[in-house]
């Protein structure tokens, strides 16, 4: 998958409301995974989307559209925003509440102006271990998916749900390495997304 690194348009503070209270919803793209026990702590950076990135107070929205400069870091530190071929329209925000579980006192919301549009971390891992990479996502429009590579060929996970939390899972072995964390919409009409509680750890390797 062949992306362009990331404006789009503000969101609004009440969009955020009753995020925290939403039912967990049954994700099958969350066992995707087999059971494993972890050989890892959590490799993911700023996972619980608490930080914000230098200059943006939580609050305000990070955008970015066609023609400005690239690559740009979210709402969130240590996390890029991407947009699409076509350089459409791309917002985040840090916003009050949290995905089901501990977790912290803020997540990240994302609007993208068309498909691809979404956030990523990029992670330097030895590719000849396996990895787990998983995301807590509630979407407003659109779908979301996530995989763990910045090109095609690893595994991917979509959401199946509209207004309710889902987990989101991939595992790769030593066929499919991980170097990135991608989180992004899927539908070419855009889309209105949540994202909280990313983890990255090691797993066992099964081929």
């Amino acid at each position: 998958m062949t992306r362009t690194l990331p404006r789009a348009v503000a969101l609004a503070a009440a969009l955020s409301v009753a995020i925290a209270t939403t039912a967990q919803a049954a994700s099958p793209a969350a066992s995707a995974c087999p059971d494993y026990f972890f050989l890892s702590g959590n490799l993911a950076l700023n996972p619980n989307f608490e930080v914000p990135a230098p200059g943006v107070p939580i609050g305000t929205a990070k955008c970015w559209q066609n023609g400005d400069p690239s690559p740009v870091t979210s709402a969130a530190a240590h996390w890029q925003m991407h947009s699409s071929n076509a350089g459409a329209p791309v917002c985040s925000t840090l916003v009050a509440g949290s995905a089901p579980g501990p977790g912290g006192s803020y997540l990240l919301a994302f609007r993208a102006g068309g498909n691809e549009g979404g956030i990523y971390q990029s992670h330097a891992l030895d590719p000849k271990k396996a990895y787990m990479f998983s995301v807590w996502v509630m979407v407003r429009s659109g779908q979301v998916a996530i995989q763990s590579r910045a090109m095609t060929g690893g595994p991917v996970a979509w959401t199946s749900k509209i207004g309710e939390w889902e987990q989101l899972r991939v595992c790769t072995n030593s066929l499919s390495n991980t170097d990135m964390l991608v989180v992004f919409n899927q539908a070419a009409n855009g889309g209105l997304f949540y994202v909280d509680r990313a983890e990255l750890r090691e797993i066992p390797i099964r081929e």
